[in-house]
């Protein structure tokens, strides 16, 4: 468990929630580990380099502790000990739907048939890891709500910089997938873009009491090209109309081998090169 950007919110480590489901389903969590590494399709045969690979094994466990589901008769089946014995549920699908890994309908995006009200779907472990250790008196009643605010609100997505003020804390961006504009405390990146009009940064919010935020790791950042042209042909290329990615889909377009478009990000700097 760890404060996250001030010390009035708190957010749990997603890399100890995937520890604990690696422990109580190791089946399960390898399972949904190589289904993760096979979306995001990295070429095996050119060497990465290591801070590449810890980027993309913690974007591993954002979107485990956030997007995947716990098999519900798990969560109440605790050994003669007293530990839990939590199972992974569909590893094969998001949370929210039926349309694939990380793309349910809290960004917009579903491509599933039927409501989300007609669907009965499992928890995040991200939301049993806290509610666990509220159970457990390990984190107490507001804790508890903070976390379940963020299992709540978090996405994922393409944000575009419209402005940054590292005296206040806050960044304004601009959801390039799904359009809506948010606020965003979060000091580190306040600071690094301190009076930028532009740039973009892939990255997972949550909104907390009242305030948006960062809850991952970003899994890219640029402060240029930050020019208005640039930020069209990202409106064009990623918005409503344009290629949405889910979450594995974001790394595999940055990092991987494209397999379900002729786009990669070579390409997509190339275009906004000549924008």
């Amino acid at each position: 468990m760890e404060d996250v950007e001030d010390p009035g919110v708190t957010m749990l480590d997603t890399g100890d929630v995937a520890d604990l489901f690696r422990q109580c389903d190791p089946d399960g969590y390898d399972e949904t580990r190589r289904r993760f590494y096979r979306e995001v399709n990295m070429n095996p045969f050119k060497k990465h380099p290591e801070s590449l690979l810890r980027m993309i094994e913690w974007s591993f466990c954002d979107w485990f502790a956030f997007e995947c589901a716990v098999d519900a008769a798990s969560i109440a089946d605790d050994d003669e000990n007293g530990a839990p014995r939590f199972r992974i549920s569909r590893p094969d699908a998001c949370r929210d739907c039926d349309c694939g890994p990380g793309h349910g309908p809290r960004n917009g995006t579903c491509a599933g048939t039927g409501s989300a009200a007609d669907r009965v779907y499992g928890k995040s472990p991200y939301l049993v890891a806290a509610e666990r250790l509220y159970d457990c008196d390990r984190i107490s009643a507001a804790q508890l709500a903070d976390m379940r605010e963020v299992d709540a609100t978090n996405f994922a997505s393409m944000f575009w910089i419209t402005d940054a003020n590292a005296a206040q804390s806050r960044m304004n961006v601009e959801d390039v997938m799904n359009g809506g504009r948010y606020e965003l405390y979060c000091p580190p990146d306040a600071a690094k873009y301190d009076g930028a009009h532009g740039g973009t940064i892939v990255n997972r919010i949550a909104k907390v009491r009242g305030v948006w935020r960062p809850c991952a790791i970003a899994i890219y950042e640029a402060r240029r090209p930050n020019t208005p042209d640039t930020r069209d042909v990202l409106v064009g290329a990623f918005g409503p109309r344009g290629y949405q990615p889910d979450f594995p889909g974001w790394l595999r377009f940055f990092y991987g081998r494209a397999k379900d478009t002729g786009l990669d990000w070579d390409d997509m700097a190339a275009r906004m090169e000549n924008a």
